[in-house]
């Protein structure tokens, strides 16, 4: 995804905005919820990387077009074994995702946010 320059947000926000509950199978749904509501946000990243993994995995080639890739990404387009709860679980755990990592990566992206928008002051004026 970094080679086709995509960008999370264009497929990622429905899927933490609605807690996965538009997307995956109600099963599913309610697992990942109670984890979420046990241990916090990162089972909400987990999931997004499985499904993330998977979903790459079964490209052969970066996509020509950004319509190919974010159709691909689109979880009713996924097959429907990785969207069951026990498998999503279980390779969400495998995930080796501790709270440093979460805390490093929030760090970085409001880092950035904070360098666009004074570059974008600057230019302003």
């Amino acid at each position: 995804m970094l080679a086709a320059n995509i960008d999370a947000p264009l497929f990622m926000v429905e899927w933490f905005m609605c807690l996965f509950a538009r997307d995956l199978p109600w099963p599913s749904v309610l697992r990942i919820w109670d984890i979420f509501f046990c241990e916090g946000v990162k089972i909400l990243f987990r999931v997004a990387l499985v499904l993330l993994r998977h979903c790459t995995a079964h490209l052969s080639k970066i996509p020509r077009e950004l319509y190919e890739l974010l159709s691909c990404l689109k979880i009713k387009n996924m097959p429907r074994e990785i969207l069951q709860a026990e498998f999503l679980i279980t390779e969400a755990f495998k995930l080796p995702i501790k709270d440093s990592d979460m805390s490093r990566e929030h760090k970085k992206v409001v880092r950035q946010k904070i360098k666009k928008s004074k570059s974008a002051q600057s230019s302003q004026t």
